[in-house]
């Protein structure tokens, strides 16, 4: 696996550190492997991040999940280098997480597709992992899914289904998302989309790093932003959260 990302980078076909592949189930031992990564500094930590728990993670496992947010953005302060996460408090993430799973309920609505239910919607708001989720109908849902195929629904269906249930901002950055396909912008070179959708790449934003010390430093707004951890309390006033 190091051999395959060496050589991606050496002939400047992406930008591959690995942990998107799990490693190995001890802590200490995947710890141990970033020592190398985090001490000099690399432009990406991690090119991908899972964001279900590894028993939940369809695709292979990353060498981090869900379960490891609270350690990732502590390391990140401490060793000030950018792992592409950030501390959100509970009451935002429940708003968002409540937001998108009604966003998909009147979505399945409109495109009618299996329903998703009012106790799916509560479940999807403060689940962890699919333990957590009642039962679906798998055959009814495998069924919708071949009705997508065959209808021939498109990502403009999905942004006209959001608009119409009024999701209107949802549907807006769906809608970005797919003029960046679009355009390409995304195939070129180790490319990322800023928070404003901007493409950043090896053409518009190349790689300078020569060593530690350069390339891409962890500083002003996003450094400050990374050191406002959750759960940390004022010395003073115990009760008061700081981060």
């Amino acid at each position: 696996m190091a051999a395959e990302n060496l050589v991606a980078s050496m002939m400047d076909l992406e930008c591959a550190s690995g942990n998107d592949q799990s490693f190995s189930h001890s802590a200490m031992r995947r710890t141990a492997r970033m020592m190398p990564q985090l001490l000099p500094g690399t432009d990406f930590v991690c090119s991908g991040f899972s964001a279900v728990p590894n028993a939940d993670n369809m695709f292979a496992g990353s060498n981090f999940d869900t379960e490891d947010y609270d350690d990732w953005n502590t390391i990140q302060r401490d060793f000030q280098v950018d792992g592409g996460l950030r501390h959100v408090r509970e009451d935002e993430i429940l708003l968002a997480r409540s937001k998108a799973a009604r966003a998909l309920q009147a979505l399945f609505a409109y495109l009618d597709l299996p329903a998703v239910t009012d106790e799916e919607v509560e479940a999807g708001t403060y689940a962890n992992s699919s333990a957590d989720y009642p039962f679906r109908d798998v055959l009814a849902d495998l069924k919708g899914a071949q009705a997508v195929m065959d209808r021939g629904i498109t990502g403009l269906d999905i942004v006209k289904g959001l608009e119409a249930s009024g999701f209107h901002d949802v549907a807006e950055n769906l809608l970005t998302v797919l003029r960046q396909r679009v355009s390409g912008d995304l195939l070129q070179t180790s490319a990322v989309l800023t928070a404003d959708f901007t493409p950043l790449s090896a053409i518009n934003d190349p790689n300078d790093y020569a060593g530690p010390g350069t390339g891409y430093r962890l500083q002003g707004e996003r450094w400050a932003e990374l050191k406002k951890l959750r759960h940390v309390t004022s010395a003073t006033d115990p009760e008061t959260e700081v981060g």
